[in-house]
């Protein structure tokens, strides 16, 4: 008996004191003001509890007016700008653990977009070079869109969103591609114009194209 007892608290203690329940959110998408947000506070269980409902609460720290932890999301309408640092606990019935999460709360964000205007020349015949525009933002992750007013040029981004925090890069690249093969002598225009969800901007990208003819 007393070794059956010895062999069952011995298969029982990774279940109450190892790493049973895990916080797996570590950056919070951003919060604009007044505006409606939602993001969940992603957890996971081992699966060797017997009751693995996971609970979420806040453990610490503050959270902006208007925003609650519900349900495992955080969500609300923030009525305030501000950097929020806060921990949360997630438990179960077999184990808990803490950790520190940062909610950032800003206004709506920004585009910014480099160069403003292109110009470029493009000979009957020959290939044209792409162009470049860089595109940042005064929030991290954010995805962008664009609108082109000219079925001669084509954009192609590198990645749709404005880099990560912490990321090496400090814009995302788009590649303007164009098709001149139809295209008589003359000089053509057209804008690139940038745009995002609820942004405060649409910043537009100006590009002139000369087309000569061949020699």
């Amino acid at each position: 008996m007393g070794r059956r007892l010895f062999v069952w608290l011995v298969a029982a203690l990774p279940v109450l004191h190892g790493k049973g329940v895990e916080v797996r959110t570590s950056d919070l998408p951003w919060a604009m003001v007044n505006t409606a947000y939602r993001s969940a506070i992603e957890t996971a269980v081992d699966g060797r509890c017997p009751e693995s409902d996971v609970a979420v609460s806040l453990n610490g720290g503050s959270l902006p007016r208007g925003i609650e932890i519900t349900a495992g999301y955080l969500a609300g309408t923030p009525k305030e700008v501000g950097r929020f640092q806060f921990s949360v606990r997630a438990a179960n019935n077999c184990s808990s653990v803490v950790k520190d999460l940062e909610l950032i709360v800003t206004g709506k964000p920004m585009l910014r977009v480099f160069p403003e205007e292109l110009r470029c020349e493009y000979r009957a015949g020959q290939a044209a070079p792409p162009l470049t525009v860089q595109v940042s933002a005064s929030w991290p992750d954010l995805p962008y869109a664009m609108r082109i007013d000219a079925p001669w040029l084509t954009a192609k981004p590198r990645a749709g969103v404005t880099p990560v925090a912490g990321s090496a890069l400090a814009a995302d690249a788009v590649s303007l591609e164009i098709d001149a093969k139809n295209l008589a002598p003359g000089t053509y225009r057209a804008s690139v114009r940038f745009f995002t969800s609820m942004g405060a901007n649409s910043p537009a990208v100006a590009v002139t194209l000369r087309v000569v003819a061949a020699e």
